[in-house]
């Protein structure tokens, strides 16, 4: 049969459609804000996506390109893509699978994302609730704080948790199944909040409040919470740590942001306040207990 060339266009079209390269769909790439924490940038190896682009393709090669046009042009690859730094967070990135076998090419994109390191930008209240039965027991919706504590930081950036105690919290367990409708088992009570990205396991953020019912909080509670404070924060090398009430010995213990004690020492103020020298502490968050008189207190702090 002899084919007509309008048959043999169409044909050789189809081939090579039958032909064409087909990219499989990365997943966007994560890092945690390690390195300056908080400037939400850090060096991501772009090739690790590259398996799964391929997607087990032969004579194929992928580049790295800032723009969907400079991917569909085959212009300005990036010259270093095992170590790119991002430039905007999130970032997207687009990926071009090039066949070297004349069977085409196809664009595929992805995102860079380093997950935001929340910060408690107003001191969370705490919760009163007097039903007038006097058993010292009562619900509480342990959500009220968010608002505050994050300020006007986005919150469908962060995800929250409450914890009965501070290991809890650090650990990322036992947490309060619902904290809307939560019944005290002391009274009062301190209850642990974590603010954690969307992207689990990066940098977390600890707060805490009280909440208590059938009568006022506790002052010594509160102005023990309202005393300590830290500076400076970021710090470089020496952690000063000042409180304007009168306390006897004052036991400091800093974790890292995985939960792990790092340095514990116990200490009576010379005049209200006292120094932790931080030189040997790597850069990133970490977190400061203060426990003195029964009381204890958590703050956070960035090491410079």
């Amino acid at each position: 049969m002899k084919l007509t060339p309008i048959v043999i266009i169409f044909f050789c079209f189809g081939l090579a459609a039958m032909a064409q390269v087909v990219p499989g769909i990365p997943d966007d790439l994560v890092e945690c804000d390690v390195n300056n924490p908080g400037d939400q940038t850090e060096v991501f190896d772009l090739t690790e996506t590259e398996a799964t682009i391929i997607n087990g393709q032969s004579n194929v090669v992928v580049t790295y390109h800032l723009t969907s046009g400079a991917a569909l042009s085959n212009i300005n690859p990036i010259p270093n893509p095992e170590t790119y730094t991002n430039i905007s967070n999130p970032e997207p990135i687009f990926a071009r699978l090039q066949s070297t076998a004349g069977q085409g090419w196809s664009v595929v994109s992805f995102s860079l994302i380093v997950p935001l390191i929340a910060e408690v930008q107003n001191p969370p209240q705490d919760i009163l609730v007097n039903d007038g039965d006097g058993n010292a027991q009562a619900i509480f919706d342990l959500t009220l704080n968010e608002g505050t504590v994050l300020g006007n930081q986005d919150p469908f950036n962060f995800q929250f948790s409450y914890y009965e105690t501070l290991s809890d919290a650090e650990a990322y367990t036992n947490a309060i199944a619902a904290p809307e409708s939560y019944q005290n088992t002391i009274n009062p009570q301190t209850i642990y909040g974590r603010i954690d990205p969307l992207q689990l396991g990066c940098q977390y953020t600890l707060f805490q409040f009280a909440i208590q019912a059938d009568g006022p909080l506790s002052t010594s509670e509160n102005r023990f919470k309202n005393d300590f404070f830290l500076f400076p924060n970021p710090v470089a090398n020496d952690l000063t740590i000042v409180s304007e009430l009168v306390v006897s010995e004052v036991e400091i213990q800093i974790y890292n942001v995985s939960g792990k004690l790092i340095f514990s020492n116990k200490s009576n103020p010379s005049e209200g306040k006292f120094t932790v020298n931080l030189n040997d502490l790597q850069t990133g968050m970490y977190f400061v207990e203060i426990t003195s008189e029964g009381h204890t207190h958590t703050q956070q702090f960035i090491k410079k």
